[in-house]
């Protein structure tokens, strides 16, 4: 019965879905044989009962009453027996890892939020990563690059953008992150000092494939100067990529489909 639920779980997943997961965990003698199972409930709605409808649609009433903050259990009262349920939560956010806690870094991780991102920022210096200067982050790491790149989970962010105050920090900030599969890889730097980069991690035997996806220089060019624009220039570049964007005026598309 659980397969079924899985490979819907998968699906959600895959879709940047959520889904509210129960777990039958304890259930009187005569129903033991179905603890373990599972019911999926997505968008206020289910596709299989657990044990059968009327105990069902109680947990969609608890679970309607309720808010899920972090897993938890349920107790049940239902024909004359006592059961409880496991509530745990599929919630996919878009993630973004900010590598850098400087100037642009700021401006940079209000716009990922404003826009749906859960942005981590990592920083090793203690005046800069902390969660006074990012109250929009929803983690601030404030370790060494090497050994935050270590411990974080790096396949799950959607995008990783280098931002860091120095090119050795960017280097090895860009050799942990350059075969990740995010959707977006970039590092800021002028058209020289990425020439060099991308030099460098050839000759290293870089996989030319991944070195290729590099946004670098990052960001759009719309003429900025100030942190904020700069910040302003990358966050329409990964809403650009991310929806496969043309970036052109939407009044330039505008004259072309009146001209035809």
């Amino acid at each position: 019965m659980n397969k079924g639920i899985f490979s819907r779980l998968r699906q959600q997943a895959g879709e940047a879905g959520s889904a509210d997961i129960i777990t039958l965990i304890s259930a009187p003698a005569p129903q033991a044989g179905s603890i373990g199972q599972m019911l999926l409930i997505t968008g206020g709605c289910y596709e299989q009962v657990l044990l059968d409808e009327p105990f069902t649609r109680l947990i969609m009433a608890e679970v309607a009453r309720g808010e899920w903050k972090r897993p938890m259990l349920i107790p049940i009262d239902y024909a004359g027996g006592q059961y409880r349920v496991f509530w745990d939560k599929l919630s996919r956010q878009k993630s973004a890892l900010v590598l850098g806690a400087g100037h642009i870094s700021q401006p940079l991780t209000q716009m990922l939020a404003m826009v749906g991102y859960a942005v981590t920022v990592v920083d090793d210096r203690p005046d800069f990563a902390n969660a006074a200067r990012f109250p929009q982050a929803e983690q601030v790491v404030c370790r060494s690059f090497e050994k935050a790149l270590a411990d974080l989970s790096l396949s799950g962010y959607g995008a990783i953008i280098i931002v860091t105050r120095g090119h050795r920090s960017d280097m090895e900030c860009l050799r942990a992150v350059i075969d990740q599969p995010a959707a977006y890889v970039g590092m800021i730097g002028s058209q020289g000092r990425v020439h060099v980069v991308i030099n460098t991690l050839t000759r290293e035997g870089y996989d030319q494939d991944a070195l290729a996806r590099l946004r670098a220089p990052i960001g759009l060019d719309i003429g900025a100067e100030t942190p904020a624009e700069i910040a302003l220039g990358i966050v329409s570049e990964i809403v650009a990529s991310k929806s496969n964007a043309s970036c052109r005026p939407m009044s330039e598309k505008r004259r072309c489909k009146a001209n035809g």
